[in-house]
């Protein structure tokens, strides 16, 4: 009896902790947000040049945790809609070059990252924690918000960013 009220009481706690994450929001801010970086190689990424795709963009750095935990399934997200409309833009909170290629390479993740050294990218969109991942959709609106971890490939999130793809006036064609 008491091993069934305790199982009861775990699976009130892990329920209540469910609820209480904070789940993907609209986004109530300025609908276009500037994003023109660097990426790893040195090449110029302009948002405004990405208009007609969807864009999952997120603030992340090698040091915090749920952003390393997330990465894989941020990739596994990209490679699933590879050949459509669609791509991630992991954009690091601060760190060298060098640090994010080690990582990068000891994680064996392939993800576009642009470089945000002095932090000001991640001022003018807001971020106040990582990782912090925005929903643009294909008129480079920003959309969708979200601060934490999250599965990226399946579920909630998967089904936000297809709900995106529909909506792009390229795949009404």
């Amino acid at each position: 009896m008491r091993f069934s009220a305790g199982l009861a009481a775990l699976a009130l706690v892990a329920a209540g902790a469910a609820l209480a994450e904070p789940g993907i929001k609209p986004w109530k801010g300025k609908a276009t947000l500037p994003l023109a970086r660097n990426d790893m190689e040195g090449k110029a990424v302009d948002l405004k040049h990405l208009q007609g795709r969807v864009l999952v963009v997120n603030f992340w750095a090698t040091w915090c945790e749920p952003c390393r935990d997330e990465m894989p399934s941020l990739q596994r997200l990209r490679e699933k809609l590879d050949g459509r409309s669609f791509d991630v833009l992991a954009v690091n909170y601060g760190e060298s070059r060098e640090k994010i290629s080690q990582f990068l390479g000891k994680q064996n993740v392939v993800l576009p990252v642009l470089l945000d050294p002095e932090m000001e990218t991640a001022k003018a969109w807001g971020v106040g924690g990582l990782p912090m991942t925005f929903l643009i959709d294909a008129t480079g609106r920003v959309r969708y918000s979200v601060f934490g971890e999250r599965d990226w490939s399946g579920g909630d999130c998967l089904a936000l960013v297809e709900k995106l793809l529909a909506e792009a006036p390229r795949a009404r064609h």
